[in-house]
């Protein structure tokens, strides 16, 4: 079977038969919205006041918790691991009135310049994922836009936070990034592995909202061993929440 017969080549821009509905919540749903991946973060905010819990997603999901600012300008909710999951979460979102977002989630370093704790603003993302072309005609590299990548680095470095913009690498299969993937994954650029800045990408693309995605490295995959790094234990993780809240409104 040729390749360009895959039915992820079929890209078809027509209304989809099942379209995304809104999400009910307490109040209005903010423009506004931060995916965050790190739920101790979330939940240390709304311990001390400075979110509180509006609605959530669909017990059949995972009915993940969907918080808002007290201003109700900004949503902050965690989307679930993976593209499609996370992607399915967003769309609901953006029916619900979301006009623009950031991520923040942790990833893999496949390369020694993505040290511990240093902080990625995607500005591409190689497509080893299923989800994006659903929404974006077939390619390798997802490009984000760069006005975007360049305010968040921006807005980083003035919240504390040394920024730096480059490529990961989006997987739907974290227990196969295998070394040879690994190896031509950053041979050809990446920094980063994660499971869903092009999948998320794609669908705000898609549907016209502006998106950036800033990652972590959590974990490391450059060695002959893969190392952990107390992945969860960083600080790195409320702070970035606590910017990209900040960024979404400036």
């Amino acid at each position: 079977m040729r390749l360009t017969r895959l039915p992820l080549n079929e890209f078809d821009e027509d209304d989809a038969i099942v379209r995304p509905s809104p999400v009910r919540v307490n109040g209005r749903f903010p423009p506004f919205a931060v995916l965050c991946f790190f739920p101790e973060a979330i939940d240390e905010m709304q311990r001390d006041g400075e979110l509180k819990r509006i609605g959530e997603f669909s017990a059949q999901l995972g009915g993940m918790a969907i918080y808002a600012t007290p201003d109700q300008h900004v949503a902050v909710f965690h989307p679930g691991v993976g593209g499609p999951l996370s992607a399915h979460c967003f769309e609901r979102a953006i029916a619900s009135g979301v006009r623009a977002a950031i991520a923040v989630g942790g990833a893999g370093a496949i390369a020694p310049s993505f040290g511990k704790d240093d902080v990625l603003v995607v500005s591409a993302a190689v497509r080893d994922e299923g989800t994006s072309f659903h929404y974006v005609p077939a390619s390798r590299l997802l490009e984000f836009d760069d006005g975007e990548v360049r305010r968040l680095v921006d807005g980083c470095v003035e919240a504390g936070l040394p920024a730096a913009a480059g490529v990961t690498w989006t997987t739907d299969a974290d227990f196969r990034e295998t070394r040879g993937r690994t190896a031509r994954r950053r041979e050809e650029g990446c920094v980063a592995v994660e499971m869903e800045a092009a999948s998320l990408a794609a669908v705000a693309r898609f549907r016209a909202v502006r998106y950036g995605h800033v990652l972590y490295s959590g974990d490391d995959l450059t060695g002959d061993v893969w190392a952990e790094r107390a992945w969860t234990g960083s600080g790195r993780r409320a702070a970035l929440l606590r910017t990209a809240i900040e960024l979404s409104v400036r």
